[in-house]
């Protein structure tokens, strides 16, 4: 069963019912039910309610212990959630402040989530090694997760990095 969520930030309705959920001790089951293992087949709702707890604040705890989070466009790859958090760190509050994702379209089928979205944001601090440099920028993403049981197992990240480095000043 295949779920879209069109134009519009993610999550208010999911987050009320995992809330709901919590509140009558049923979440877990609900988000793992194969088990600590994350054995079992993967729900889209399950994905769906997984990957929107983490978008809300971009908590690696989201992440499984032994997850990747790659940056396709330099062709970075993070492994584990101590490494994830500081890659979704320089984007959200390190180098980039004032950030807001706008999110465009978000497919999720089985264990598979599809999100397109716009990043915006001003380059306040240090990104990849080059300086500040106080511009605000608005670049396309996508991003592909791979959701097991409870977690995101993986992360996938696509962008025109030239287009970014563009906006920043740092290419012409």
């Amino acid at each position: 069963m295949r779920q879209y969520t069109q134009h519009g930030r993610i999550g208010t309705a999911l987050g009320i019912s995992l809330i709901v959920a919590l509140a009558f001790g049923t979440a877990q089951a609900w988000l793992d039910p194969g088990g600590s293992s994350g054995a079992g087949e993967v729900s889209s709702e399950r994905s769906r309610t997984v990957f929107v707890a983490y978008m809300n604040d971009h908590d690696t705890g989201f992440y499984a212990a032994n997850g990747t989070f790659e940056l396709a466009g330099p062709g970075v790859v993070y492994d584990g959630r101590e490494a994830i958090g500081e890659a979704l760190g320089m984007f959200y509050g390190g180098a980039f402040t004032d950030t807001e994702p706008e999110v465009r379209s978000l497919l999720v089928d089985g264990s598979t989530v599809v999100l397109e979205f716009v990043f915006n944001g001003t380059n306040t601090g240090e990104f990849m090694g080059l300086p500040a440099t106080d511009r605000r920028v608005s670049i396309p993403m996508l991003g592909i997760y791979e959701i097991n049981g409870a977690y995101i197992q993986s992360g996938r990240l696509y962008f025109d990095h030239a287009t970014l480095m563009r906006q920043l000043g740092h290419i012409e």
